[in-house]
């Protein structure tokens, strides 16, 4: 070949490699289908909400080959940053976001990152082509710890202590108040919450103790504590008040009470995690709205075996407890204003 024409192929061969380089790098990043960031509503070790995720992302981790990163209240506002200069295997496929508080900053992560895939957990509606929203209801499961509070009762008084006021939490007031006054009409559904408007109520053992002591001194004998991590101060005030009882929430919370805690409204946020990311690492996942709870056994009652005989009592009113959720689920499409 001629030495001229051999330059002139090798420049050429040059030009090409060089506009293949520079067309991929302005492809968008291409998400690792392995890397997987979760963002928790508070830190680890509340023994309620978080942990459970947590155990889903840990079960995940033990069944696939998965790379991970965790995010908590105090830094995930970092994450976008993050996104915009990770590249390669560290980019994430799939992000989960954990808790109602997330459900802003999830639609407008998923839509200026469309070629990422976002489990939105308790954000009711932000389901779109990239997202799924799993909601947990837990009206059900709230409506069976109102049957077993009301039966367990000697004072005729029950109440219910939540870290906030939301419209997740909203299904727990309703179903354990529709579930107490379905055995008994004229029993007082005590109310209350540990900080009203911010979530600094799942992380304040401190005040729950003040306000469940306060409870108990007024004759209410079963709180249901629906706050994650301050339900520990509820723990504490019914050690301390003999006769009094609670109900706990999320998790199996029946160790951290063995003699006073009857039973636990468990929310099943770990399986959901996991087949959250099952789903995306087989190429199954999808997008949109779910909502689960009692009938697809995403939620339920775990008793404490010290007060297991009153599983028969309440399993009694399971099937009505199921068709109230249904009731109570359609309703809240209704556009009416509470």
């Amino acid at each position: 070949m001629d030495r001229k024409y051999l330059i002139l192929s090798v420049i050429v061969a040059a030009v090409i490699v060089l506009a293949v380089a520079v067309a991929v790098s302005m492809l968008p990043h291409e998400p690792a289908a392995n890397t997987v960031y979760i963002v928790y509503g508070s830190e680890k070790g509340d023994l309620s909400y978080t942990d459970s995720a947590y155990q889903g992302l840990a079960a995940a981790q033990e069944k696939f080959s998965l790379a991970t990163r965790e995010f908590i209240p105090s830094d995930y506002e970092t994450l976008p940053a993050i996104l915009n200069t990770t590249k390669g295997s560290e980019r994430p496929g799939l992000i989960i976001t954990v808790g109602f508080q997330y459900a802003g900053f999830t639609r407008q992560l998923a839509q200026q990152y469309p070629d990422i895939e976002f489990l939105a957990i308790d954000q009711s509606g932000t389901g779109s082509g990239n997202t799924r929203s799993s909601e947990i209801t837990s009206y059900g499961d709230s409506y069976l710890a109102g049957v077993l509070a009301a039966s367990a009762s000697k004072t005729g008084r029950v109440g219910i202590i939540m870290g906030m006021q939301s419209d997740v939490l909203d299904a727990f007031l309703d179903g354990y108040t529709d579930g107490a006054r379905a055995v008994n009409s004229s029993i007082s559904v005590d109310p209350a919450y540990v900080h009203q408007y911010t979530t600094n109520g799942f992380s304040d053992p401190t005040v729950a103790g003040q306000v469940a002591e306060g409870m108990y001194r007024n004759g209410t004998d079963v709180i249901f504590a629906c706050a994650g991590y301050s339900n520990t101060g509820v723990f504490d005030a019914a050690n301390t008040t003999p006769g009094r009882y609670a109900i706990g929430t999320d998790s199996d919370q029946s160790p951290l009470g063995p003699q006073f805690v009857l039973a636990s409204a468990v929310k099943r946020v770990d399986r959901v995690v996991y087949t959250g990311i099952a789903d995306h690492l087989n190429g199954s996942f999808t997008g949109g709205n779910q909502v689960t709870g009692l009938n697809e056994g995403v939620t339920g009652i775990v008793y404490n075996p010290k007060f297991a005989f009153y599983n028969e009592t309440v399993n009694a009113w399971k099937t009505q407890a199921q068709e109230s959720e249904e009731k109570y689920l359609v309703s809240r499409t209704k556009p009416v204003q509470k």
